[in-house]
């Protein structure tokens, strides 16, 4: 009688997701996507009411505005490396807003190919700021390539410790929560041609029989004065597609406190290369 196999150790998740980090970095320049965002937001900016002398927001009083604005939007999206470093994000090209054609399919293709291919950085990063430049609400934020933080390179910067079973689409999950304690990496925000990035903190979700990594839960805060806090929420799902693992749906909240800022519902579909890849 064949004996049962060892259940998987917490070391075991923590090099399948390092190993998936890594093929995802081979695989996912130059993929190609159609995203579909629907957001939910605060109507125009927060209102700072009271500031100390200084200027600063330490002790300031907020009033936040009360209506909301939706937005549906249609995107060509890709993920492509950025900078000297050759950093992987997101960047898309907006095909329409609400139903306003901003530009063509062919169009939109053409300019994200142009931006993955081109040395011109400054090209990719207004790619990068696409949403930001049409005036939707909140900072642009960098969900798609979360896997990469988990490489074997990063790993150190993070405490992982085994979380419950949990179930995804009736497959068993095992679970790793995560949480950050140092390092340059974290999620990355950019808003009005500044870039931030923050310590984050969350679960690993791996497929019990195979231990894929298909869902990764992230919480990151800042502080903005004694009494504010902004709050970053966000869930990643991944697919495996033909030409490697790749997001399929992202929930994005941010709030102020308890207060809901934005939310952002995105979906993936029709996965292409548009550049040549690695193979897996």
């Amino acid at each position: 009688m064949q004996e049962a196999a060892d259940p998987p150790t917490t070391a075991d998740l923590i090099s399948a997701t390092a190993n998936m980090a890594a093929i995802f970095a081979r695989t996912a320049p130059g993929l190609v996507a159609r995203e579909t965002l629907h957001q939910r937001g605060r109507r125009g900016f927060i209102r700072l009411l009271q500031q100390n002398e200084n200027g600063k927001s330490k002790n300031a009083t907020i009033k936040l505005p009360q209506d909301f604005r939706t937005h549906d939007v249609v995107s060509e999206y890709a993920l492509g490396q950025i900078g000297a470093s050759r950093v992987i994000h997101e960047i898309r090209s907006v095909l329409t807003i609400d139903g306003r054609v901003i530009s063509g399919a062919e169009e939109a293709r053409h300019a994200l190919a142009i931006g993955i291919q081109s040395s011109d950085d400054e090209l990719k990063h207004r790619l990068l700021e696409n949403f930001e430049r049409n005036r939707l609400e909140g900072a642009v934020t960098d969900f798609g390539q979360l896997i990469l933080l988990f490489g074997a390179d990063t790993q150190s910067h993070y405490e992982f410790t085994r979380g419950a079973e949990r179930t995804l689409d009736g497959e068993p999950m095992l679970t790793l929560q995560y949480k950050q304690n140092s390092g340059s990496t974290g999620l990355t925000v950019f808003h009005e041609r500044t870039v931030k990035v923050r310590l984050t903190e969350g679960e690993i979700w791996l497929r019990a029989r195979d231990l894929l990594p298909v869902r990764i839960t992230m919480l990151t805060q800042e502080s903005l004065g004694e009494n504010m806090t902004v709050r970053d929420q966000a869930t990643v799902d991944y697919t495996p597609t033909p030409f490697g693992l790749a997001p399929a749906h992202i929930l994005h909240s941010q709030l102020l406190n308890d207060d809901l800022l934005v939310e952002n519902d995105l979906q993936y579909s029709g996965y292409q290369r548009l550049t040549p890849g690695v193979a897996p």
